[in-house]
């Protein structure tokens, strides 16, 4: 029972016995009888309190914590109106989370897959502007990781290896702002009414269109790049590897906006 809870049953308390006291007074209620009953209501009023009445007030209030977090990001707003069963499974999920025990940012953070697997449906249509900006912020958060030196960002790129990054935790605040912020935004270009979808291009195409930068790296990297055929070798030099795949996305956003766009939809895309 926290001071809130002592000063309510306290005032409470008193209340009551004013107004047994007052009965008693009048002769509606003998002292004895009173006094049983001023037990019996504030033991009972206890009982009621903190079975049925506290556990639906602290409910309502961990639902409203959370829906205080979700709404300060807007990305999370958009995930509402446009794909409000989503928002609802994820919001599930955090309540869940936190029932568990678990940090709300936390909760928050182990939801954060299928707000990817969101994305990933949406990349393959969005405008090729969206996309590549989303990408710029991603390199912006690779060479960040990367200087830390720490192994986060491997981490942040390959998380089935290694597991992923809390991104909320290792990012300067204005950079994963930011990166929220891209990512609404490139949701808001692909939600209900968009009519200007991309053009698609063939995968032989996508394969013309990386060749110089599959050059580029074959010359800067040589040998090294096979570590890439089986990234879980002990021997793999994760920070090579992890500068070599800013090298590629740096290389592939180097190239004319409507082609870069077009080989990222297609790396980086899921189709529905």
């Amino acid at each position: 029972m926290n001071w809130n809870e002592v000063m309510v049953w306290g005032i409470s308390g008193v209340v009551l016995a004013s107004v047994l006291s007052l009965l008693h007074k009048k002769g509606k209620l003998g002292r004895v009888p009173g006094i049983i009953l001023f037990v019996v209501l504030i033991v009972g009023g206890a009982i009621v309190w903190g079975g049925v009445i506290k556990p639906r007030v602290m409910g309502e209030s961990e639902e409203q914590k959370i829906d205080s977090a979700l709404a300060e990001l807007p990305l999370y707003g958009t995930i509402r109106t446009q794909e409000p069963a989503l928002y609802a499974q994820i919001r599930r999920d955090i309540l869940q989370m936190k029932k568990e025990g678990k940090p709300q940012q936390e909760a928050i953070d182990t939801v954060k897959p299928r707000v990817s697997e969101l994305l990933s449906a949406r990349i393959v249509h969005a405008p090729d502007a969206a996309v590549n900006a989303a990408m710029q912020v991603n390199l912006e958060e690779m060479q960040t990781l990367l200087a830390r030196k720490d192994g986060s960002c491997f981490k942040f790129l390959y998380p089935q290896v290694s597991g992923g990054v809390n991104t909320a935790q290792v990012l300067p605040p204005e950079l994963f702002r930011k990166d929220l912020s891209t990512m609404n935004d490139l949701l808001l270009a692909t939600g209900p009414g968009q009519t200007n979808l991309p053009v698609a291009v063939s995968t032989e195409k996508v394969i013309l269109m990386m060749a110089p930068v599959r050059e580029a790296l074959g010359n800067m990297y040589g040998d090294q790049l096979q570590m890439f055929s089986d990234l879980t070798k002990p021997d793999v030099d994760r920070e090579k590897v992890c500068e070599i795949s800013i090298s590629l996305y740096s290389g592939i956003l180097a190239l004319q906006p409507a082609d870069s766009a077009a080989i990222l939809r297609q790396m980086l895309g899921k189709p529905n």
